[in-house]
This record gives C-alpha cells, sequence and structure tokens, in this order.
C-alpha cells in the first residue's frame, strides 16, 4: 500500500482515500438521487439534476452539446482509469495523474492540501446547497435558482476544485469517481458494474432528456 505525505508530515493511506472516496461521491450520489426519487413522488422542494439541465437545454442550444461533450471525455479518461492499481499514480493518456486520479503536471512533487478543511468547506458548501434549494423551491415553485446553486456547488467542490488544485500540485482527499469506482471494481465488482451501467443511463438521460420518457 502506498503513501504520500501530506502538508503536516503526516501519511496518507490509500485506504484513508478511498474511503473518503465513498464517503464522498455516496454524498454526491445522494445529492442527486433524493430530488431524483422526491421528483417521482411529487415531494421534491426543487427540480432534478436532469429538469435542471433539459430547462438549460431549452433556453440554451449549446448546453446538449456541452453535456455530450463532456460524456466523452468522461468516457475517454475512465477506462484508462479504470485499469490497474487505483493507488497508484501513472501516467494516462500522455498525462501524469495524481494517486487520487487527477491531472497535474508532475506527480512526484504533489502535495496533499488539508484534510479536515476541505472535507470541511465540502460538507459546509453542499449544505448551503440545500438549504438555498430548499428555500427557494417552497418560495418559487418553479424557479431553478436554487437546483443551479444546489448542483452548481457540487460540481464546484467535488470536481471543479480539485481538478485546479492538481495542477498546482496539489491533492485533495479524495479519490475522482472512476478512481472510486476502481477501488470498488476490487471489493466487489458486479456492484462496480451496475453502478457504471446506472452512470451512463443517468448521462444519456441528462444528454437526450427527457429520454426515456418519449414526448408526445
Amino acid at each position: 500500500m502506498t503513501e504520500a505525505v501530506g502538508r503536516a508530515g503526516a501519511p496518507i493511506i490509500a485506504r484513508s482515500a478511498e474511503f473518503w472516496g465513498y464517503a464522498m461521491w455516496g454524498l454526491a450520489g445522494v445529492a442527486i438521487a433524493v430530488p431524483e426519487l422526491a421528483s417521482v413522488f411529487r415531494l421534491g422542494p426543487w427540480p432534478t439534476i436532469s429538469a435542471t439541465i433539459g430547462h438549460l437545454a431549452v433556453q440554451h442550444n449549446w448546453v446538449r452539446l456541452l453535456v455530450v461533450f463532456v460524456i466523452v471525455v468522461l468516457a475517454y479518461y475512465a477506462v484508462a482509469q479504470l485499469r490497474g492499481d487505483p493507488t497508484e499514480p501513472k501516467v494516462v493518456n500522455g498525462r501524469q495523474l495524481t494517486a487520487n486520479g487527477r491531472v497535474t503536471t508532475d506527480i512526484s512533487s504533489v502535495r496533499y492540501v488539508n484534510f479536515e478543511g476541505y472535507l470541511l468547506a465540502s460538507v459546509a458548501s453542499y449544505a448551503v446547497g440545500i438549504a438555498v434549494a430548499v428555500a427557494e423551491g417552497r418560495i418559487h415553485p418553479d424557479s431553478y435558482l436554487g437546483a443551479y446553486v444546489l448542483y452548481g456547488l457540487i460540481a464546484l467542490m467535488w470536481i471543479v476544485v480539485p481538478s485546479v488544485l492538481a495542477l498546482f500540485r496539489r491533492e485533495v482527499p479524495f479519490p475522482t469517481l472512476f478512481r472510486t469506482i476502481g477501488y470498488l471494481e476490487r471489493r466487489a465488482h458486479p456492484v462496480a458494474a451496475v453502478l457504471l451501467a446506472l452512470l451512463v443511463i443517468l448521462l444519456l438521460h441528462l444528454a437526450f432528456y427527457p429520454w426515456p420518457t418519449i414526448a408526445s
């Protein structure tokens, strides 16, 4: 099992990264699944992520192109990330990746940011997003503002900020989604396969919303 040295000099063990991967992406999954299920039972106070992206696509046609672009890029990097040992830094398609699966400029000089601080900031932003989404949904049921805030904060703290930090050779405590699935694949291959299938369905749903519902 590999180790990296954190900012305070404490060892960062791969098992810890695996745990935080499950915790952080599980939290993001809940943030997406709860409003989706609440919408089915007409209990949700804010729009689902698919309805939000569908609304954006109606307002701006280029959003559909952006979603397809993201799907292709994810597929391009996901296949390579799912191969091999998820605990090891590696070079994928000519790019250096940290042990947590993010593109960096120099694997050998990557240092971890403060674990507690980043996790606290992520959970706090999630709580703020939920609060804004619920409040906006109750006051303005037809508004998408709360959904933009909630899903935007998740994208920011789970994807954008970690990716930007990695470019400057700083690593957050949890791995990318596909690196996390790589951990899961070693422990429960069927579960990882089902999770990947559900993820593909979600991405297709977002790209071709309202598929699989056929508009009459």
